[in-house]
């Protein structure tokens, strides 16, 4: 199966170079280790992926913020944001879903956060990469 998404990956990215609309999902950008560079993972002693992704959690973290209607309502829920580093290194929300609005509007405004950082490569041409984060909110207790 995964030979057959690779197939189908390569051959969709072969239309795709004609557009300059290359997309790979970070699964695929991983194997191939063209991941965008988190501003100061360049000097890391980690993998630009774990860099990567041990910066995505921090941000997360250090920006979240529980919706104050969301407190009100007694909201929770966990919300899945789709989203890509595009080939100019910034963070674009694709697709939100799971939870209630108020939930969702807080986790793309923590996504659309994301310092803008060095794009994913394909060779030497800056292509996006997919990335999906899912955000749990957890009702604080009182």
């Amino acid at each position: 199966m995964k030979k057959f998404l690779l197939i189908i990956t390569i051959l969709c990215s072969t239309f795709a170079f004609a557009q300059d609309n290359i997309i790979l999902s970070k699964e695929n950008a991983n194997e191939k280790g063209i991941t965008p560079m988190w501003p100061k993972c360049e000097k890391s002693r980690q993998t630009p992926i774990k860099c990567f992704d041990n910066n995505l959690r921090k941000h997360i973290i250090s920006n979240f913020r529980y919706p104050e209607e969301a407190l009100k309502d007694g909201l929770a829920g966990t919300v899945t944001v789709e989203f890509i580093i595009n080939n100019k290194g910034k963070a674009e929300v694709i697709d939100v879903k799971g939870g209630h609005r108020h939930l969702q509007r807080e986790a793309v405004r923590i996504v659309r956060a994301i310092p803008k950082m060095k794009p994913g490569k394909w060779g030497k041409k800056p292509i996006a990469i997919a990335y999906e984060v899912p955000i749990t909110f957890v009702k604080p207790q009182k």
